[in-house]
């Protein structure tokens, strides 16, 4: 019987003690603003205009000296300085590959061995050489799939890389090959498990699935037990960005978020920049250091809190609590993230349009997005219009929605490019 639960990528750098921990951070810090200042102008100019020299920075707490640069601000970063702001360290025929986020925006691999770091989070979540693994993130512009995609080969399991969507398909796949790991959003996930249910493939005919890591979504509790006692599947998740890779992942314990021993994680007060303590909401801001985009004090707009209690498991970093939601209007639907700029495109290349506003809602596990629409006065109604604005938005944002016809007195709050009124547990 496979063991699903204690295992190690590197166990010796996983669990060092606290001092070794800490020495270990002090150095990977200094290296990585040291290189960031050297090679990426950005970063040179953002650190000259705060008046900080690389050897200044020599631990965590002398980071709040140096400004914020912000995820909703890279999009107008990279278009002063294509492709990448002077962010990266590196010029693109350098790369390994680009890829092309909404906005749009330009996220670069390297050529590193491990650019993004998923290796770990596979194995504290129950991967195992040998496993089949049924990956459904996007590999078309995203870096979603093949990011989890390459970490996985080098774990040893089997990839099947499936991307999104045809559920019919992915279910047959499931069964056909055997597929014992899922890589995905917890959401589509269980659309996948109850088209199966559909088909007659259930725990003990044809489904094998042991264990999952999912990721782009909440992962509600309730759900997380519906997989385990329904389906017998071990659920965990982790957190990310096209950005910065792995930022977070979850042991057997489940017991929050265990950050990368490889990157330097604050949470950092919004206003102010400066750090939270233990149990206090603020932003993911990471520090990368990565040969080819090596970030410092990224903000990443999602808003977390972190604990460093001992966990179980015997890894010794810092825990992220759970991520409670964003500091700006950008929400991620559907495991896709959905910027207000977006919608102001939508209503530039629908001339009837007035305004636009998302409204996103949760039925049963899923995202639904419903696109309230405002028209011009000398604009009336129609299904070719509402089918036009829905292409529209499916074009920009990637993603379905039903629109709704409604008058401006209608809207709930009209400021606002997007109303989010999902629960979470």
């Amino acid at each position: 019987m496979i063991d699903r639960k204690r295992g190690f990528y590197d166990e010796a750098q996983e669990t060092m003690p606290p001092e070794e921990r800490e020495a270990f951070r002090r150095t990977i810090l200094r290296n990585a603003v040291k290189h960031a200042y050297e090679n990426a102008p950005a970063t040179r100019r953002k650190m000259d205009e705060a008046g900080v020299k690389p050897s200044e920075v020599n631990g965590i707490a002398d980071l709040a000296r140096i400004p914020v640069t912000r995820k909703a601000d890279l999009k107008s970063i990279q278009k002063a300085e294509l492709p990448f702001g002077g962010l990266a360290a590196a010029p693109p025929r350098a790369m390994r590959r680009i890829y092309v986020s909404p906005g749009p925006t330009y996220d670069p691999e390297g050529r590193e061995e491990s650019h993004w770091r998923w290796e770990k989070a596979f194995v504290a979540a129950g991967f195992r050489p040998g496993d089949i693994v049924q990956n459904t993130f996007m590999y078309h512009f995203s870096p979603a799939g093949l990011m989890f995609d390459e970490a996985l080969i080098r774990i040893g399991c089997t990839v099947i890389p499936a991307g999104v969507g045809n559920t019919e398909m992915q279910a047959q796949v499931m069964r056909d090959l055997c597929v014992t790991g899922y890589v995905g959003t917890p959401s589509f996930l269980m659309t996948v498990l109850e088209k199966g249910k559909e088909m007659g493939i259930t725990p003990g005919n044809g489904l094998r699935l042991q264990v999952a890591l999912v990721a782009a979504e909440m992962l509600p509790e309730t759900l997380r037990r519906t997989f385990q006692e329904e389906f017998g599947i071990q659920v965990r998740q982790a957190y990310g960005t096209a950005d910065a890779g792995s930022l977070g992942y979850e042991c057997h314990e489940a017991k929050g978020m265990h950050i990368p021993d490889e990157i330097l994680l604050e949470l950092v007060d919004p206003a102010t920049g400066e750090p939270v303590g233990p149990g206090k909401i603020g932003e993911v801001v990471v520090t990368l250091p990565n040969a080819t985009y090596p970030l410092v004090r990224f903000g990443t707009g999602d808003l977390s809190l972190f604990t460093n209690e001992p966990c179980p498991c015997g890894r010794s970093s810092s825990r992220l609590v759970r991520i409670v939601g964003r500091i700006d209007q950008v929400t991620k639907v559907k495991g896709m993230f959905v910027h207000p700029e977006q919608v102001q495109q939508i209503e530039k290349k629908v001339p009837e349009v007035e305004s636009l506003q998302l409204v996103i809602t949760r039925v049963g596990h899923e995202d639904q997005m419903t696109i309230q629409a405002t028209l011009k006065s000398t604009a009336s109604h129609s299904d070719e219009l509402g089918t036009r604005i829905s292409e529209v938005a499916r074009e920009i944002t990637r993603l379905r929605g039903e629109v709704v016809f409604v008058d401006r007195a209608d809207l709930e709050d009209e400021k606002r490019k997007i109303i989010d009124k999902r629960k979470w547990e």
